[in-house]
């Protein structure tokens, strides 16, 4: 009995069958070629195809070089140490070592691929699905490029679907309807839609179309990705906006059950959380940045725990966007002004600095009990103020304190 996935079965075996990322294609064909692979790390989605191409490398010049393959996740620095250090002879190869999940390599781990790449005693590659530029030592990250496997595009989608059609020697097995749903259920991962064909036709049926697949998934198959992910996070802040909490648990949920990156939705709702809530509560982005951390930590489904909790918590509490439109204000003011910086209050570098003015009769504020009544605008922009506060929470105090400082110099009224 062959128990080998359709996903293995339908893995390209060189580099100019892979679908998609003609860029990265094109680059390591040249090196191929010129029989000259370079050390580097790809990132990406679970299921975009890494290991793909890696396998394809590794199979267009395991004639020229000795090739290792090792999990990050299974071994440790003693295998690490026993490949490095294999003796030479007059047949030895140059040595290429492909990491798999390189990130969970730890750091002394980590530390024992470097003066091998180094010398070059061996070519690393790795992959994993985490940013390299977090997950990597700054050492060993400074010796390896970095590649990104982007998104398939519709057409890429299209060739692939060809290639399953044509394994299972027929014209095309998906009806029409289908193939934008699967493309969103995918969320980038070949392998679902993939795992996901096999599974449809090894249950009896000859064709796909969007009834057929509802039977083997667990989710919604009618948000469109593309389209409808826009509408429905517009939806989402809206809501928190509004002070509708249940409206926003609402469309967070359906984002979040049809596929949606949760990522996506926690990045806008930092953002919401400056913009809409600001200074009326500051502690809304203090629970915005922890609920988008521990997304990213923890991922899905537990991720929802944290998004549900602070999307109540902003739809419920106070709203100002003071500090949102003050900013933009000062953007537009800088647009369509010149103005310098008055020298009281830029630092002075050296002595002829101190001789030009720089620095001189600048008033230290803790000096004077912390506050001392003084320009800081530049000459003649004296009475220009962005920020006006509003009499909301948090940021009806700190209108007070700025009233009481500044007095009739600004305008807080």
């Amino acid at each position: 009995m062959n128990n080998i996935p359709l996903y293995e079965k339908l893995r390209p075996k060189k580099i100019s069958k892979i679908i998609g990322n003609e860029h990265l294609k094109k680059i390591i064909k040249k090196w191929i070629e010129n029989k000259s692979i370079k050390s580097f790390v790809i990132h990406g989605k679970p299921g975009s195809g890494k290991s793909t191409f890696v396998r394809a490398i590794i199979n267009e010049i395991k004639n020229e070089y000795n090739t290792f393959s090792i999990s990050g996740a299974m071994e440790g620095s003693k295998t690490l140490k026993n490949i490095i250090t294999q003796e030479k002879n007059l047949f030895t190869k140059q040595k290429l070592l492909f990491v798999d999940e390189i990130h969970r390599l730890n750091k002394a781990e980590q530390d024992t691929l470097l003066l091998a790449i180094e010398t070059g005693e061996i070519i690393l590659i790795g992959a994993t699905t985490e940013n390299p530029a977090i997950t990597l030592n700054p050492a060993l990250l400074s010796r390896l490029l970095i590649f990104k496997i982007n998104d398939l595009k519709e057409e890429d989608y299209a060739i692939l679907f060809e290639n399953i059609s044509s394994y299972y020697n027929k014209d095309s097995i998906f009806e029409e309807d289908v193939i934008k749903t699967l493309i969103n259920y995918s969320n980038g991962d070949l392998r679902r839609i993939i795992n996901l064909v096999e599974a449809v036709l090894e249950s009896g049926e000859t064709s796909i179309n969007n009834e057929v697949i509802s039977k083997f998934i667990d989710r919604r198959i009618s948000f469109d990705k593309i389209n409808d992910k826009y509408n429905y996070i517009s939806a989402f802040i809206k809501s928190v906006r509004g002070s509708d909490p249940d409206a926003a648990l609402l469309y967070l949920a359906y984002m979040l059950e049809n596929g949606e990156d949760p990522m996506y939705i926690a990045r806008r709702i930092v953002i919401l959380a400056g913009e809409d809530i600001g200074l009326a509560d500051p502690n809304a982005l203090n629970l915005a940045v922890s609920a988008m951390i521990a997304t990213e930590k923890i991922g899905y489904p537990e991720c929802v725990i944290p998004l549900a909790q602070v999307t109540v918590y902003l739809s419920s509490t106070l709203k100002s966007n003071s500090s949102y439109s003050a900013y933009f204000k000062a953007k537009e003011f800088i647009e369509n002004n010149n103005f310098e910086i008055q020298k009281k209050i830029v630092n002075p570098l050296n002595k002829t600095m101190e001789k030009q003015g720089y620095g001189k009769n600048y008033k230290y504020a803790h000096d004077y009990g912390g506050f001392v009544k003084d320009n800081y605008m530049p000459d003649g922009l004296e009475s220009l103020q962005f920020f006006f506060p509003k009499e909301k929470g948090i940021e009806k105090k700190l209108k007070e304190i700025l009233k009481i400082l500044w007095g009739e110099s600004k305008r807080y009224d």
